[in-house]
């Protein structure tokens, strides 16, 4: 029975320690809403159970009973424990200056300054620097800093009442628990949005819910060397499904081409037999690559440029030159459309072009049973 007593004394004593402990100023709680009110949040702290109370003003939106947050311990007032997320700097008190530092309790700060190095926030009556060095990337690119509140890290409190903050280091640590919620939820073939950072060559440089990826070239645009530059620019949101995720290498990449027109899956503007306007969009050792309109390229092979052997392409053409081309071949399953220049000169030797090409007809004209009759003709007299 003693030894009971003893083992109910000891546990007492140490509830008692541990409650002592999480209501140090500055203790880190996981705090459960217990009900909201227009004024205040009214918590129970995980695992020791001690009520308390959070400004709601704290919240963008009330939390709903039984959800869950971090909070800190303050202070005691009148025998009610209050609790934030966030101090507040309009009020903040020099006294709780170190236990935010040494807690990294978030500070909401008033940015009322900036210069070559950084910005300046008020912090109650004091003042505090936040080196460039120690903003988020994105929050500098879009400027206006001076007059807006944000969260900050205190890092220095100096002898002399030097104080620095940051908001890189919570900014950072927002992006780490959204990539750990990520990092559960999300997979292949899901659907995000995501919003453009950058625009490469190779491709665009994404960002969706603090998650980077890539989504390549070949995955923005059906286009054949597209430049993505005139299609995409950085803020631009767009819809992407996941293709690869790589959390080891931090390399995940995505694709936009499912939610844009695939114009290989429409009715293709050319067929066999058509001449059409065309301007040359690259020289290969193997030919000419030939862009029809703004979906449609195709290849004119050496053989069918009438360029002589031997001749480099470079020495009769150069990239934006105008070229009627003839269509010998449309390969839907391969995407790929052959051109001849040397078919479409025939075609202008044996055809008075002045009844066809007109202004309106000059982009694209259908010559297929004229073509296929003066073709057979030729042949004949062959």
């Amino acid at each position: 029975m003693k030894e009971s007593q003893k083992e109910l004394f000891e546990k007492l004593l140490d509830e008692s320690f541990r409650k002592k402990a999480a209501l140090e100023p500055g203790a880190k709680v996981t705090a459960i809403v217990s009900s909201v009110k227009s004024d205040y949040i009214f918590i129970k702290t995980k695992g020791t159970g001690i009520s308390g109370i959070v400004l709601a003003e704290e919240f963008a939106e009330p939390p709903a009973a039984g959800s869950e947050f971090e909070a800190y311990f303050l202070r005691e007032s009148s025998g009610d424990q209050y609790f934030t997320t966030c101090l507040s700097g309009d009020s903040l008190e020099k006294d709780f200056l170190s236990v935010a530092q040494s807690s990294e309790i978030p500070v909401l700060a008033h940015i009322v300054g900036e210069n070559e190095a950084g910005v300046e926030v008020k912090l109650g009556e004091s003042l505090g620097f936040c080196p460039f060095s120690q903003l988020d990337p994105e929050l500098r690119k879009q400027g206006g800093l001076v007059g807006k509140y944000l969260r900050f890290l205190i890092v220095e409190v100096g002898q002399k009442g030097k104080i620095v903050v940051s908001q890189k280091k919570i900014a950072d640590k927002e992006k780490e628990a959204k990539i750990s919620v990520l990092k559960g939820e999300l997979k292949p073939g899901m659907f995000v949005t995501c919003k453009v950072k950058s625009v490469h060559s190779f491709g665009l440089i994404v960002e969706a819910d603090g998650l980077t990826a890539l989504v390549p070239a070949s995955e923005a645009t059906f286009k054949k060397n597209a430049d993505l530059s005139t299609e995409f620019h950085p803020g631009q949101v767009l819809r992407g499904k996941v293709l690869k995720l790589d959390w080891e290498e931090n390399k995940h990449s995505f694709t936009v081409k499912d939610f844009l027109k695939d114009p290989w899956a429409q009715n293709v503007p050319f067929k066999e037999g058509d001449v059409v306007s065309g301007i040359v969009e690259s020289i290969k050792p193997f030919g000419l690559f030939v862009k029809l309109n703004e979906h449609f390229s195709g290849l004119v092979p050496n053989r069918e440029s009438g360029v002589q052997n031997r001749v480099p392409l470079s020495q009769v053409f150069k990239p934006g030159d105008k070229v009627d081309v003839f269509v010998m071949e449309v390969n839907l399953s391969k995407r790929q459309i052959s051109l001849s220049l040397t078919k479409a000169k025939e075609v202008q030797d044996r055809l008075d072009y002045g009844g066809y090409l007109s202004e309106e007809t000059s982009s694209t004209g259908s010559f297929g049973a004229i073509l296929a009759k003066s073709l057979a003709k030729g042949q004949k007299k062959g």
